[in-house]
């Protein structure tokens, strides 16, 4: 092994060690990890030289298996950015993506946690736990990007995968936590590897008998009304979305779609939805990251205000809604400075 695949592992093994969720490496810096959403300085102070980074991309691309790594190197090739996974020393998972820059190349790694963190580690609201006993309809988790909406989904469906005695269907891009089957059988598939798109691996989908499907993102307009529409159709859906709240969710959704079609997509969330479960990271006490939650049930109430857009008194009805089993962030934040978890300094920064 080269000395520079070594001072990779040296800084991969120690920001494993320190619960970094990012490592970043440029042609001509330092590397930096991100430990709780902060970014410092790793076991390798040395400036990165640009073969040393071709060498870990090198050593990346070299993990991948068969058609996956061929796939990979051949859009690297061809100037194009990098988006992949894989497993590093049988430790952790870690999400690639491998770019261009004016100063050289680039690689940003994200590194899942070592395990799966259950629902009530993660502190997601029962009644969002309960969605997961539903014989169809469409879940959302929402939240800015890096607010760990994917730990999140991974325990719903562990959830699933423990208590159901169903076919799980995901689609991710990368694949980032690898599931065994339990009571649940779990078919997970990665866009650019076993499928070309979010959209085209959903209408196959169709033929594949699923009774649960895992969107890992909802990117565009025809991936939306797809998910919406296997909702429809007696599936139970999950998928992601970046936004912040459950209103805003809702208007980006129908947002994707053309004016003249918006009437019709309303109507159509309005009568599959089931909820949506917005979050958000704050600084633990002692180290660490912890989520708050707010917590949109779909009842007819809020069916009636998403087909009349009457976005703006949704919020109040999520604020009168407790008996509902809805969460206001407000409440959820209140509950985490209660329990010692976070201060009332670090909520204020965070906010």
């Amino acid at each position: 092994m080269n000395l520079q695949i070594i001072d990779f592992e040296n800084l991969m093994d120690g920001a494993v060690r320190a619960g970094a969720t990012d490592v970043h490496i440029t042609v001509g810096k330092v590397p930096r990890l991100r430990v709780d959403r902060k970014l410092v300085m790793g076991a390798c102070h040395n400036i990165m030289e640009r073969d040393t980074v071709l060498g870990v991309i090198e050593y990346v691309l070299s993990q991948l298996k068969g058609e996956e790594s061929a796939k990979r190197r051949a859009a690297w090739d061809s100037k194009k950015d990098v988006d992949c996974a894989f497993t590093y020393k049988s430790m952790v998972r870690v999400r690639v993506n491998i770019f261009r820059t004016e100063k050289g190349e680039s690689i940003a790694f994200r590194i899942m946690q070592p395990r799966r963190f259950s629902v009530t580690e993660i502190g997601i609201p029962f009644p969002a736990v309960e969605f997961c006993n539903a014989k169809g309809g469409f879940f959302l988790v929402s939240g800015a990007a890096g607010s760990g909406k994917t730990t999140t989904l991974a325990a719903l469906i562990d959830v699933i995968n423990k208590t159901r005695t169903a076919h799980i269907l995901t689609v991710e891009d990368p694949v980032e936590y690898i599931f065994e089957d339990n009571l649940s059988i779990i078919s997970q598939r990665e866009v650019g590897v076993h499928v070309d798109s979010f959209y085209s691996a959903l209408r196959s989908s169709l033929r594949e008998n699923p009774d649960v499907v895992v969107v890992g993102e909802l990117r565009d307009l025809e991936t939306t009304r797809i998910a919406i529409e296997m909702a429809e159709t007696g599936h139970l859906v999950f998928a992601t979305l970046h936004s912040r709240g459950a209103v805003s969710s809702i208007d980006r959704l129908v947002g994707q779609f053309p004016a003249g079609e918006q009437n019709q997509i309303r109507q159509m969330i309005s009568e599959s939805l089931l909820g949506i479960l917005s979050q958000r990271l704050f600084a633990k006490k002692g180290g660490g990251l912890v989520a708050a939650f707010e917590l949109l049930c779909a009842t007819p109430a809020v069916r009636n205000l998403i087909r009349e857009q009457k976005y703006g008194q949704i919020c109040s009805t999520i604020q009168t809604g407790a008996d509902y089993g809805m969460v206001t962030m407000e409440s959820s934040i209140a509950r985490l400075i209660q329990l010692g978890k976070i201060s009332a300094d670090s909520m204020n920064k965070d906010w």
